[in-house]
């Protein structure tokens, strides 16, 4: 059976997430999401979230990136990685103002051979942040217990680094959540303690 899809969210009618969007958040920094092709689709794919609310925001699916590495020549660029040689975000203030932001949406592993194809983002400076609240997004199980969504990571750094209000992102969230799980089978909201 074909599900009918929203022409606005993307998200099957069912689960439609248009009620919970609000007025668009604006930042000063672009956010550019790399997205692993496997999440593209995901119904829990909370970069299709950022989509909806967020402004100034640039979403590309693939694994090699190679044609973005040009936006880095005459741009102040940073990558939301926690690596060894990240600072956090309140270290990054005391830099010259970010244009971009590059953001890689997947799991760790995915996140990682994404790393591995496009070796000129080891070459930008990694961010991360000092304190990881508690992850919302209950719904999907996160590999390592300090682990937020591509919407928390971007909303929190947003937060931090411009002084942007997170509800309005976290909202959507939680409408998404909201969404999934309506339609949920009792053992299945089980696994995630709903």
């Amino acid at each position: 059976m074909k599900r009918n899809f929203c022409s606005k969210c993307r998200y099957p009618v069912k689960t439609c997430v248009c009620k919970y969007v609000s007025s668009t958040v604006h930042s000063r920094t672009q956010i550019i999401v790399l997205q692993h092709p496997d999440e593209a689709n995901l119904a829990k794919n909370t970069a299709r979230l950022l989509q909806l609310q967020l402004g100034n925001i640039q979403l590309y699916v693939g694994q090699d990136f190679q044609q973005l590495k040009a936006l880095t020549c005459n741009q102040h660029c940073a990558l939301l990685y926690p690596n060894e040689h990240a600072v956090t975000v309140q270290q990054i203030q005391q830099l010259p103002k970010l244009d971009i932001l590059f953001v890689i949406d997947g799991t760790w592993k995915k996140a990682h051979k994404i790393l591995a194809l496009n070796a000129w983002l080891l070459d930008l400076q990694a961010v991360t942040f000092n304190v990881i609240p508690v992850n919302q997004y209950r719904i999907r199980k996160a590999e390592q217990p300090h682990s937020l969504s591509t919407l928390e990571s971007v909303s929190l750094f947003l937060n931090q680094y411009e002084g942007i209000d997170q509800r309005p992102l976290l909202s959507l969230l939680n409408g998404m959540i909201t969404e999934q799980t309506k339609l949920m089978p009792t053992h299945v909201k089980a696994r995630y303690d709903l």
